[in-house]
């Protein structure tokens, strides 16, 4: 790196990089400017291709996220996690599991990632303000979070994503009950 104020440079370490992440569907409020895109390999990483393997990538890093922020909080159960994944797979994909109810697509990514924060911040918040053990409302508020990012559009997928998929489905009344409470 020149330093021309010093009539110098400075230069990286063998082996130095460095590491930017995007999601292709959250393009930020600035696109990335062509002078960056040149000096970057560009690797583009599918979300996962079934629930299965999505669901234990979000419970592996969960885990390991837990452990290392000391979370005294019980890991989270696995139906929490496929809970969360199946929302996240459902809107990104606009049809349910089994293909039978085609639904609108919110305006963000709904990635893993995203998941795993959704997890992380459900744990937390059963931990400090819960009795430890993850629930459909420690859940919520980042649920909501992660998908409603446009207050209107997204505000309505979510409203119709409730009554028509979450409400009917057997085991989620917690979890329309707890968004319910928010709204």
């Amino acid at each position: 790196m020149p330093i021309p104020e010093l009539n110098s440079e400075v230069q990286a370490n063998k082996g130095f990089n460095v590491i930017a992440t995007a999601n292709n569907r959250d393009r930020g409020v600035n696109e990335l400017s062509s002078a960056l895109k040149r000096r970057f390999n560009t690797v583009i990483l599918p979300v996962p291709d079934t629930i299965e393997e999505e669901v234990r990538i979000v419970q592996r890093r969960v885990a390991s996220l837990g452990r290392a922020l000391e979370l005294p909080a019980e890991v989270p159960a696995l139906e929490e996690i496929q809970r969360v994944v199946t929302i996240f797979r459902e809107l990104r994909n606009g049809v349910t599991i089994d293909g039978k109810t085609k639904l609108k697509s919110p305006t963000g990514t709904l990635s893993p990632a995203e998941a795993i924060s959704v997890v992380n911040s459900g744990m937390s918040l059963s931990a400090h303000f819960g009795d430890g053990c993850l629930s459909a409302s420690d859940l919520i508020s980042g649920l909501v979070g992660a998908v409603v990012k446009d207050p209107v559009q997204d505000q309505v997928v979510w409203k119709e994503y409730l009554e028509t998929v979450v409400k009917e489905r057997d085991g989620w009344k917690d979890l329309y009950r707890a968004s319910r409470e928010m709204f």
